[in-house]
């Protein structure tokens, strides 16, 4: 058996359709003497790693949406105030 520096092997029993199938679509698969089978799931970690990052990234970007709309929804108010404000100084009324 394969022992690595932070990693943790498990055994996991798999029907042999289904192993043919992860390892058509794994491209990564050994195999020893004495027939237990190897397969890479870094792949497969870092796709999922990938994907939590780029789903936090769409949450925040979509907060900081609404939080940029409240903005400008308060200072639309206030630019309409001072151009309603210059022009009655401009004008004297």
């Amino acid at each position: 058996m394969r022992n690595r520096e932070n990693h943790e092997e498990v055994i996991v029993r798999i029907p042999e359709q289904m192993l043919r199938g992860i390892a058509e679509t794994s491209g990564s698969m050994s195999a020893d003497g004495d027939g237990y089978v190897y397969l890479s799931t870094k792949g497969r970690t870092e796709d999922n790693q990938t994907n939590l990052i780029r789903e936090a990234m769409m949450k925040g970007y979509v907060e900081m949406s609404h939080i940029n709309l409240s903005i400008a929804t308060e200072c639309l108010y206030a630019e309409y105030e001072a151009e309603h404000t210059l022009e009655r100084l401009v004008s004297g009324g």
